[in-house]
Formats: C-alpha cells, sequence, structure tokens
C-alpha cells in the first residue's frame, strides 16, 4: 500500500468517524421544540409583516409560546387569530383592542404639484428628497412610490403620483412611516363608524410660499379650527387633528367642507 493510499484510508477514516460523531451528538443535543410553537405557526396568517414587533411569524410564535403571553398580538390576523392562539395557550387575550391606521399627510395629485425642474435622477423618493428635485414642494409627497415596497398586504397604492390607503387592508404595522423620507405617513385611531378625517399637508409655510407650491396645501387660515367644537388646531401656520376629541362627524365635516384648498380629506 503506497503513501496516497493510505492518506486517503486515514481521511476516510477520519471523515467516518467525524460524521458518526456529528450525528450521536445531533440526536443528543437536540432542542426539543415546544411543540405548541409549530400550532401557533398554523394558526398566524404567514406575512411575515413585523407588526407584532417581532422579525417574523416563526418568531412571534416562539416567543408566545415560551412566555405565555400575546404581546400586542397579530395585527392582521385580528381578534379571531388572536383567540385562537390564546385558546391554544389557555391565556386571556390582553391585547390592545384599538386598531390603528396610516393616513397620507399629502392629498395632492400631479396637477396640483408645481413641478419647475425636470428631475432626471433615480426614481425613488429617498433619492429625489436627497437632490431636492421632483417637486417644488419640499414637505409633499414625491409619488415615486417607496412605500409600496415594504407594505406587507398591498393596502397602499399610486395614482398620478398620489399614494391612497386602503383602509379595510392597512394592518398599522408602520413600515410605511419608517420608509418614508418625508415623514408623510401617520398612525391614526380607527375607532369612529363615520370616518377617519384628516388633514392632508405637511406644509408649516406661510400661505403665499404653500401656493407657490401646491395648489391643495394647507394655507393656515384657521377656518377649520373657529368650527363650534372643532378638535382641529394650528400650529406653526398647519392644520392637525386632535383624535382624542374627535368624536362628533358634525365638525369634522364642516370643517372640511369649509376648508378652501380642500386639504382635508376622509378615509
Amino acid at each position: 500500500m503506497n503513501e496516497i493510499q493510505i492518506a486517503i484510508l486515514t481521511l476516510g477514516s477520519i471523515g467516518l468517524v467525524f460524521s458518526v460523531l456529528l450525528a450521536f451528538l445531533s440526536k443528543k443535543l437536540k432542542v426539543q421544540e415546544d411543540p405548541r410553537v409549530e400550532k401557533i405557526v398554523n394558526i398566524l396568517p404567514g406575512t411575515n409583516c413585523g407588526a407584532c414587533g417581532f422579525s417574523g411569524c416563526k418568531v412571534f410564535a416562539a416567543a408566545v409560546a415560551k412566555e405565555c403571553n400575546l404581546f400586542s398580538g397579530c395585527l392582521p390576523g385580528g381578534a379571531e387569530v388572536n383567540n385562537s392562539i390564546a385558546q391554544t395557550l389557555g391565556i386571556a387575550v390582553n391585547t390592545e383592542t384599538s386598531r390603528r391606521v396610516v393616513v397620507c399627510r399629502c392629498g395632492a395629485e400631479l396637477d396640483a404639484k408645481i413641478i419647475s425642474l425636470l428631475y432626471q435622477g433615480p426614481q425613488t423618493c429617498l433619492a429625489a428628497d436627497i437632490t431636492g428635485g421632483a417637486i417644488d414642494c419640499v414637505y409633499g409627497c414625491i409619488g415615486f412610490g417607496d412605500c409600496l415596497e415594504v407594505c406587507p398586504v398591498g393596502a397602499l397604492s399610486l395614482r398620478e403620483r398620489k399614494i391612497y390607503v386602503d383602509i379595510d387592508k392597512c394592518i398599522g404595522c408602520g413600515h410605511c412611516v419608517k420608509k418614508c423620507p418625508r415623514d408623510l405617513f401617520e398612525l391614526v385611531p380607527r375607532n369612529s363608524s363615520f370616518g377617519i378625517y384628516y388633514v392632508a399637508c405637511r406644509n408649516n409655510d406661510n400661505a403665499v410660499l404653500v401656493k407657490r407650491v401646491c395648489a391643495r396645501g394647507c394655507i393656515g387660515c384657521g377656518i377649520c379650527v373657529r368650527v363650534p367644537n372643532s378638535p382641529y388646531y394650528l400650529k406653526d401656520k398647519l392644520s392637525s387633528l386632535d383624535y382624542s376629541k374627535a368624536t362628533q362627524k358634525a365638525p369634522l365635516e364642516e370643517a372640511r367642507v369649509k376648508c378652501p384648498t380642500k386639504c382635508i380629506f376622509i378615509a
């Protein structure tokens, strides 16, 4: 037997010993997974959206089973899924019952946005925001749709460079809030039977400057604030809504109708 054959046999023997040892140790040291984890995973919708605060459904299921705690619950699944998980664990549902959804604080379509310069850079909101291109308003929606890429449930759509939110699909995960370079998305409570009112503008410049860049921007006139029992308020020349006071439809609707630039929307 020559040296090459001896070396081959030696290496083969070592490999065989290690493979047998590894197979033995994998069984001996195997961590037994809680069988409830798989049950919970099967209950979850499997969107892996991260709205629960965990990186995915499997990680959430493992944490829930280990701690016997629903934490903030599964937002896409809603009450039905959370109740099923609670029954599996034999615990009470302790998630927050109020639901939040997002609104986009820019309601201007392309024809309302003033565009003085032709933007020829990358077609992303982040790139356009950095260079100050695409639209004259430095507060408004650029409309390239970066937010659409991160929405796990397809609740966002883009038409005429304006973002639309499907409130019935939105799970309030907040991914679009983090993605938008101009901070245009706002999580608001969905706890009324008459729709969600919001001011679709973030421009807090004076009225003259607002009109120079957009036909639908808030000009800080204060008409909405002066409506009886109004939940609107002005801060830095920009109208906003105090949702803790938005309990009656009449003042909300009156303000929307009277707004001269029609920048108050209802979802």
